[in-house]
């Protein structure tokens, strides 16, 4: 019998658990107020919460901030590389453009004079100063180079050799004030002389004398070599006509030209292996 009531008593107080526990249940969403130590905890508890919640998104969001930054350095590191290798490729296909375009100038002016026979070298130095006035080139005696042989370069006349070495030789160029050239006005077929002068090549002009008075000179004439000259074969082109000095008490004018040749860049020349006063 006392066995049967405690079993009797231990299902009414689960019983009445579970009454309790459902009651709560039901009343939890539906209430009005909470109670005063609810409202002391949530004091407490919310600030915290809120700032374990923003000191959260505030850890979430550096670290992204971080990984994006190494990312973004990673990809910046990557760009830069590629942007020097294209900047190196592009030098190098610029100079191999320059280069195919001096090759193809060379070769057109080999092809304008094939009657002569001719041999290219390279410029290796040359006196101080901006302009080729004496250089040295890559090829001497081995070559068969003698002195007062032509060299050639853009367009037409650069000068001539005047030292031989075993491997090298030393070239005046046609703007140095020691050089004179025997020339020919092709328009007007009047013999004149085409000089090197101090205060010309600044400005890249040479000087032309011994124009008779009587020639009808005008600005763009065409200048090659003459016949007459002891070094220079006839016919290669030097330049043109670009001012004519007006004096009447001179007995022949005087004129300026402009090369076709730049003395201020040199890379390739071409040498006529032919030395013409022997000719």
């Amino acid at each position: 019998m006392a066995r049967r009531r405690r079993f009797t008593s231990q299902k009414i107080m689960t019983g009445i658990s579970v009454l309790f526990l459902f009651l709560m249940i039901l009343t939890w969403e539906t209430r009005s107020e909470i109670t005063p130590i609810e409202k002391s905890v949530a004091y407490v508890v919310i600030p915290v919460q809120k700032g374990v919640t923003y000191f959260g998104d505030w850890l979430v969001g550096s670290v992204n901030f971080i990984k994006n930054i190494n990312e973004l350095e990673q990809l910046n590191i990557a760009l830069n590389e590629e942007v020097h290798q294209l900047t190196y490729e592009n030098k190098i296909l610029d100079q191999s453009k320059s280069e195919l375009e001096r090759l193809r100038t060379l070769y057109e002016l080999d092809q304008r004079y094939a009657d002569y026979p001719k041999t290219g070298s390279r410029v290796i130095s040359k006196d101080p100063g901006n302009w080729y006035h004496v250089f040295t080139i890559d090829k001497g005696e081995s070559a068969g180079f003698k002195p007062d042989m032509v060299v050639m370069s853009g367009a037409g006349l650069l000068g001539k050799i005047i030292e031989v070495g075993p491997n090298y030789s030393k070239v005046r160029s046609i703007i140095d004030d020691k050089s004179s050239v025997s020339a020919f006005i092709v328009r007007t077929e009047d013999l004149c002389i085409v000089k090197g002068d101090l205060t010309l090549y600044n400005d890249g002009l040479l000087r032309v004398e011994y124009i008779g008075e009587d020639v009808n000179l005008i600005i763009g004439d065409e200048v090659t070599t003459s016949h007459l000259g002891e070094v220079y074969p006839p016919g290669i082109l030097i330049g043109h006509i670009v001012e004519i000095e007006n004096n009447p008490n001179r007995l022949t004018q005087v004129a300026y030209l402009k090369p076709v040749v730049d003395f201020k860049h040199m890379d390739e020349v071409l040498v006529i292996k032919r030395l013409w006063r022997n000719q």
